[in-house]
């Protein structure tokens, strides 16, 4: 008997946290979504693939024929074709067919067609590669020259120095940055709640200081061991699997510093809105769960619907991987990924600037 009133006493509790219930149900909904619709069969004719077609002849029409069999074929002018690629990184690829191309195949004369590729893609790349040995087959009936072997393929990358990537550089640096942000806002939001119990709370609200000192001087704390957490990790990936690290140490600090301050930021949302201990693991898993598979933590962004990548851009974990993705993979600057760290930084400020309304000593 006393075992069922004990029950009892806690199932009140547990139906009184409204917020913990729902995050039961409604997260797991969100995260089976997200996972299904990625890891669905989207197919290749996501692909975006811009062509070169300075041929203009039958041969080229034939070829392009057949990739539009399978991929998103755009044919666009040189300087286009590589924005998309190099700059954009909107396309994993982009291909050049020669002038003369035709003429010279119809003479049996061999030619020699250009891949040009942003590895840090390497699963899109992976697909267009496939593609190639599909037209292979398929463009016998269209009179390819595949089939004759009067083509050789030369790639070469124009974000970087390497052609292939494996998938440690997706899943090292996404894992990294899912954890650092799990550890954040776990770390805020209990600092904040410990705080309560242990009455600084209380002592900080008579104290000659502003809100925005003792907060500001929190999430400084919790930057500093986050930025070391985050290129520990990135380092033992370095010395274990080779991962590359880019060409400026300088520039991989300074990202890191920009993501930690984001997530620092964020963590104060999370700690405003979760109320209660009780409330903190829920609410905080439901966010690390959701920004990481949307933003390219668990795998390549690209490999997302369409729909996903637009809701994916309003995120900072999206903004982090690509700003260590242009650092590790593309062997971009610091000026260079400047942009990209302006976003995260603002992310922050806006983020500090949400937790401070919402979050409130007096309150605990």
């Amino acid at each position: 008997m006393k075992l069922l009133r004990v029950m009892l006493k806690d199932l009140r509790l547990i139906v009184r946290d409204r917020s913990a219930l729902v995050s039961l149900l409604v997260v797991p909904i969100i995260i089976i979504l997200v996972v299904a619709e990625t890891q669905s069969e989207i197919g290749t004719q996501s692909i975006l693939f811009p062509i070169v077609n300075e041929d203009q002849g039958p041969v080229a029409n034939a070829l392009i024929k057949v990739f539009r069999q399978h991929l998103d074929v755009r044919e666009v002018d040189r300087a286009t074709a590589e924005r998309l690629v190099a700059v954009e990184n909107k396309a994993p690829a982009m291909l050049v067919l020669p002038s003369g191309l035709s003429k010279r195949y119809l003479t049996n004369k061999p030619s020699k067609i250009e891949l040009l590729t942003d590895p840090a893609q390497w699963a899109e790349l992976q697909a267009i590669r496939v593609i190639f040995l599909l037209a292979d087959r398929e463009a016998a009936s269209l009179g390819d020259p595949f089939e004759e072997e009067l083509l050789t393929l030369e790639e070469r990358s124009l974000t970087g120095k390497r052609l292939k990537f494996t998938s440690l550089e997706q899943n090292i640096p996404g894992f990294s940055v899912m954890f650092v942000l799990l550890s954040l806002i776990f770390s805020v939001a209990f600092g904040l709640r410990d705080e309560e119990v242990w009455g600084t709370t209380r002592r900080l609200a008579v104290a000659p200081v502003s809100q925005f000192t003792v907060l500001g001087g929190k999430l400084a704390a919790r930057l500093i061991v986050g930025t070391i957490q985050l290129l520990i990790l990135l380092g033992f990936g370095h010395l274990v699997y080779g991962l590359s690290l880019g060409s400026s140490p300088v520039a991989m600090v300074v990202v890191a510093v920009c993501i930690v301050f984001a997530m620092a930021c964020f963590s104060m949302i999370i700690a405003a809105l979760a109320r209660t201990r009780e409330q903190i693991i829920p609410v905080a898993l439901s966010a690390v769960f959701i920004l990481a598979a949307l933003g390219g933590c668990w795998w390549p962004f690209y490999e997302q619907p369409k729909w996903m990548q637009v809701i994916a851009h309003g995120l900072m974990t999206t903004w982090s991987m690509f700003a260590i993705h242009d650092v590790m993979l593309r062997d971009r600057t610091l000026l260079e990924v400047a942009p990209k760290l302006a976003i995260l930084v603002a992310y922050g400020g806006v983020s500090f600037v949400i937790g401070m309304r919402l979050f409130r000593y007096s309150e605990l």
